[in-house]
């Protein structure tokens, strides 16, 4: 697959970007835009995302995945979140997928994703996938779970630029599979790198405290958590793991 690239000095968010592109009739074909800083970076939610200029991956990526039904979006989660996983293995750090969009490493929360998809006749006309990626970062403010980067876990010092190829291979990797009907490949893969799987937690819902444990995450992407005997799922408004 051929894909544009775009790089930016700085922008108010690249997924943003994307976005504006394509309302101006520009973004007709597969697209990476990386940026060295955003204004607004976005995390999940309202959540923002931190990072210094040009010390991290601030990077999103233009598909067309058409050939996926609206329900079945959360398939590109499990290509993304896999595929960084992947790149963190290629340089010797071994990582686990918080749901819904965090990766983790035993250190820390190293990067993040943020999809948006637009949805036409029952199917995904577009999908923007937002990647943050933690490379060169020594100090982070305070989070409830604690930043992490490659130089911190390998004492490395990362091309922002050459990362971002490696997770665009890694990406194509996984959503080739997809493509070619290997969904199942997926989901196996990510419930093995699920966080906290199959492990005593507490959870927050609906503002009280619960004591469960998770046991997946179904195709439509809601976690399935075992409270009081009874496996039920939710949304990621609905529920938050206690750290």
């Amino acid at each position: 697959m051929d894909v544009k690239w775009i790089k930016l000095d700085k922008t108010g968010s690249t997924n943003s970007y994307i976005a504006e592109l394509i309302k101006e009739g520009k973004g007709v074909e597969e697209l990476v835009v990386i940026a060295e800083y955003q204004e607004h970076g976005r995390g999940q939610g309202s959540h923002s995302w931190h990072s210094r200029k040009g010390e991290n991956l601030l990077m999103s990526l233009l598909l067309y995945p058409a050939f996926l039904s609206a329900s079945e979006q959360f398939q590109l989660s499990r290509v993304a979140s896999l595929a960084i996983c992947d790149t963190l293995e290629s340089v010797g750090v071994e990582s686990v997928i918080k749901w819904p969009n965090d990766i983790l490493t035993s250190r820390g929360k190293i990067a993040g994703i943020l999809i948006e998809h637009a949805i036409s006749g029952g199917n995904l006309s577009y999908s923007i996938i937002g990647i943050g990626l933690n490379l060169n970062q020594l100090v982070f403010p305070d989070f409830p779970i604690s930043a992490t980067s490659l130089t911190l876990e390998k004492g490395i010092t990362t091309d922002p630029i050459g990362m971002a190829e490696t997770v665009l291979e890694k990406i194509l990797d996984r959503y080739k599979l997809l493509k070619e009907g290997d969904g199942e490949v997926l989901e196996r893969e990510y419930i093995d790198r699920l966080h906290m799987l199959n492990q005593p937690a507490s959870f927050m819902v609906g503002g009280e405290a619960h004591a469960g444990m998770i046991r997946g995450v179904n195709n439509y992407g809601e976690l399935l958590v075992e409270i009081e005997d009874r496996i039920q799922t939710f949304s990621h408004q609905e529920i938050s793991l206690k750290v």
